[in-house]
């Protein structure tokens, strides 16, 4: 996955701050993707570098200008090059998984906390996902967060399942 492209692809629906694709990414596509401060800012930069991006500074009372971003035609163009091309695999990373992976070396009350943290977290974004869902226009965004929604539904009963197996529940 390239935040070039992630970036590309949310300025090409309208024109963000920093600030406003980190809040995106983590509202609506934080089961595609996640982005920090320290990988977007750069990756921005280095898009303004080669005008596929361009940025516009709003004076704010009292704060540091607000720096918004637009895609340019080069951007525009690099995108659509992009999502013609074939998917790449997928590469999916969750540390959760690998804990439980050595979940032999946890003493069972650990073990427990742990399970009832993801369980938790996984009812978080459940909840963040059907809010964000009422907000959205575009069919394709409502299908990822649909996506979401059935990847947390699917999670939430394996981890039931698993604290019945194990006999933490």
């Amino acid at each position: 996955m390239s935040h070039r492209h992630l970036i590309l692809g949310l300025l090409a629906e309208h024109p963000m701050t920093g600030y406003d694709i980190k809040k995106h990414v983590s509202a609506t596509l934080g089961t595609v993707t996640n982005a920090s401060y320290g990988t977007l800012y750069p990756t921005l930069h280095k898009l303004r570098d080669d005008d596929a991006v361009e940025v516009q500074e709003i004076p704010q009372a009292g704060r540091p200008s607000k720096k918004v971003y637009k895609i340019t035609i080069k951007g525009k163009e690099e995108l659509m090059q992009w999502l013609q091309q074939p998917t790449a695999a997928d590469q999916v990373k969750r540390e959760f998984l690998l804990k439980l992976y050595f979940a032999n070396n946890l003493p069972a009350e650990h073990l427990k906390i742990m399970i009832s943290e993801r369980q938790k977290a996984v009812e978080t974004l459940q909840e963040t996902s059907r809010a964000e869902r009422n907000l959205l226009n575009n069919p394709w965004q409502v299908r990822i967060v649909d996506y979401t929604l059935a990847m947390c539904k699917a999670e939430l009963e394996w981890l039931k399942q698993l604290e019945l197996e194990i006999g933490v529940a």
